[in-house]
């Protein structure tokens, strides 16, 4: 799996790739740019910050700390997210992040470590391996100069995108992702989607109240492609306005424009 800030780092061809659905170096947030440039391959989002939902969490200096984890996991959990990935140096992994997980009653099973360890060659940390984790992890990131590039590799277990046939399923419609979209002309609102988890986007406002006409958005969705839906209006005495993934189980990215003055407040849901 390659991951990296840089958009044009990425080679073609690899079995998966991870991508940020936050941040602001480089070409963050990316994930949107893996999914649409590598379709066929498997798909890892991660974020920076516990605030935000993702496949992975960043726990490293500028980013997340050991003590966001706990929480962050319930609502990946919640949001139908089997095996929720922790992503942290070896060290911290085991000194920090290990207690902190068998402190919350985290059982192993059901979340994924993704370590870095770089100078040790391609390996996957572990008391057998490096022996910087008292644990076997299931995925280590282990170069950041791929291919003498701005990329980091990591080598992962064969299973570390299928969900255990041991692990119960997680029930996802009685948790929703919302928000409200940016203001202004033109504003843009992007929202990462872990894929299978919702199946619909849904707007609302209250126009009347704030005296403006109906909103108008421009929303696009993306599975393997983008479906573009222009014109798409938003109108308080008419309810939510709801739009249904075209494939559900592969939508991962929501683009929103304003096309309007971008003045109303709109509201969305995921679920």
């Amino acid at each position: 799996m390659f991951d990296t800030i840089e958009n044009d780092q990425f080679p073609t061809g690899a079995a998966a790739y991870a991508g940020y659905v936050d941040g602001s170096i480089g070409n963050q947030p990316n994930y949107a740019f893996i999914v649409s440039a590598f379709p066929k391959a498997e798909h890892l989002s991660i974020a920076l910050f516990s605030s935000d939902n993702a496949d992975a969490l960043d726990v490293e200096s500028g980013a997340s700390v050991p003590a966001d984890v706990p929480a962050w996991w319930t609502r990946q959990r919640a949001r139908g997210i089997t095996r929720p990935v922790v992503y942290a140096s070896a060290s911290a992994m085991n000194d920090d992040i290990l207690p902190v997980l068998s402190g919350a009653k985290i059982a192993r099973t059901t979340v994924r470590l993704w370590t870095a360890h770089y100078g040790a060659g391609e390996h996957i940390c572990g008391p057998g391996t490096c022996g910087l984790l008292s644990e076997n992890a299931d995925g280590t990131q282990w170069t950041p100069t791929a291919g003498g590039l701005v990329l980091d590799q990591s080598l992962l277990l064969e299973d570390f995108f299928t969900t255990p046939t041991t692990t119960p399923p997680v029930t996802t419609e009685a948790e929703l992702q919302s928000g409200l979209l940016n203001t202004g002309k033109n504003a843009l609102t992007v929202i990462a989607v872990p894929p299978g988890t919702a199946h619909h986007v849904a707007f609302g406002c209250d126009n009347s109240i704030q005296g403006l006409a109906p909103a108008k958005l421009r929303v696009a969705i993306h599975d393997t492609t983008w479906h573009i839906t222009n014109g798409v209006t938003v109108e308080g005495t008419a309810g939510l306005k709801i739009i249904a993934f075209p494939t559900p189980a592969k939508t991962g990215v929501i683009s929103v424009v304003r096309s309007d003055a971008g003045t109303a407040q709109i509201g969305y849901v995921v679920y």
